[in-house]
């Protein structure tokens, strides 16, 4: 699908326009397995991907505020927001003038991409090994490796990744999906979120040169990004759990059976909103590179998570058997709730680090 062309002199359009006229209408298109390409670039176009490029408290939560209005009708496409969003935040952060001038194409939703960090973010915990691996040849390095799901891909789309050097170092560079030694595939098949262009990407003896490099030393610049990378996430499960809550209140004869649930619409909220205002203080303090600051940040990215589980939850238990029909939106809330909880860094991951400690 395309984004619609403005008529010469209208204003642009914003998120929540964009989300009503263009993304409700396609929310169980995209679940079935469309990828929202045009509505992921009219929202670059309503400013949705470059209000975080300054690293600003206010323009970190400006783009979780946007993520999220995405997220209350349709986590695929909030998905693909963020990893639009990490690509960029990446760029900006980066020192390397060469992967810098890909940042406003980026930000404008005119060029679209992914985040292909889910392993390095695994392997720097040391859950598993880093996946890609490089040598240095010219002004560049050749890479080879296999990344299992990166998503937000499509032909010439463009992906964060950190390969490893024989003597150890690690580098984060720019692929692009498609050139020369970088190949996509879609080997599974998803029960949630199958719009999102997720692939498996094989690298076979690709060559990066030094203009496509995001930091040669990984290892420190990882620090400086991970916070606001974990932050940004927090829109896609504040977004879903709004959602529930506005599904459940339009249930107008389910809520009032459901009245003596645990958990419904107000309390979903009250709980969103006061996530909400916990985000806003930790974007105060996403430079801080040191390990309590992260894990602070990870224990609030995991009430997130926990948060969509329950309201999700909550909301089959509202809908019942009409909830477990094939196409159901309570069920589709659930599905994707459920990746909240899953995508890296996973909940099994997030506790993982706590129970180490500092």
């Amino acid at each position: 699908m395309a984004a619609t062309a403005l008529p010469l002199g209208d204003s642009p359009r914003s998120v929540v326009e964009i989300v009503r006229e263009d993304l409700r209408p396609q929310v169980g298109a995209i679940d079935a397995g469309a990828y929202p390409a045009g509505i992921l670039r009219a929202l670059g176009g309503a400013g949705a991907y470059d209000r975080h490029i300054g690293g600003g408290p206010e323009g970190l939560l400006g783009a979780i505020n946007a993520m999220a209005d995405a997220g209350e009708a349709c986590l695929s496409t909030a998905f693909c927001m963020w990893c639009q969003d990490a690509l960029v935040w990446y760029l900006a952060r980066s020192g390397e003038a060469g992967a810098r001038r890909h940042l406003a194409a980026l930000a404008a939703g005119d060029s679209l991409g992914g985040t292909g960090l889910s392993n390095p973010m695994k392997a720097l915990s040391g859950i598993e090994p880093l996946a890609l691996q490089g040598v240095r040849e010219g002004a560049g390095y050749r890479v080879r490796g296999r990344l299992p799901w990166v998503s937000n891909l499509g032909p010439r789309h463009r992906f964060a990744g950190i390969f490893s050097l024989p003597e150890g170092q690690r580098v984060m560079g720019l692929f692009e999906a498609g050139s020369e030694g970088v190949s996509i595939a879609a080997n599974a098949r998803f029960v949630a979120l199958e719009g999102t262009g997720t692939y498996t990407v094989m690298i076979r003896d690709a060559y990066l040169p030094d203009t496509e490099i995001i930091a040669h030393d990984a290892g420190a610049f990882v620090p400086h990004i991970r916070n606001g990378f974990v932050l940004l996430q927090t829109g896609m499960g504040l977004g879903l759990a709004r959602g529930v809550a506005a599904l459940m209140r339009a249930d107008a004869a389910g809520r009032e059976k459901a009245q003596f649930l645990s958990l419904g619409p107000e309390a979903i909220e009250a709980r969103a909103s006061a996530l909400r205002e916990r985000v806003a203080v930790a974007a105060r303090s996403h430079e801080a590179t040191d390990r309590a600051a992260f894990l602070e940040t990870l224990r609030l990215r995991l009430d997130v998570s926990f948060l969509a589980l329950e309201a999700a939850q909550a909301a089959m238990l509202q809908f019942g058997a009409r909830g477990y029909l094939e196409g159901a939106d309570a069920f589709r809330r659930l599905r994707e709730a459920q990746f909240v909880a899953i995508v890296t860094p996973s909940v099994k991951h997030i506790t993982t680090e706590l129970a180490r400690g500092a």
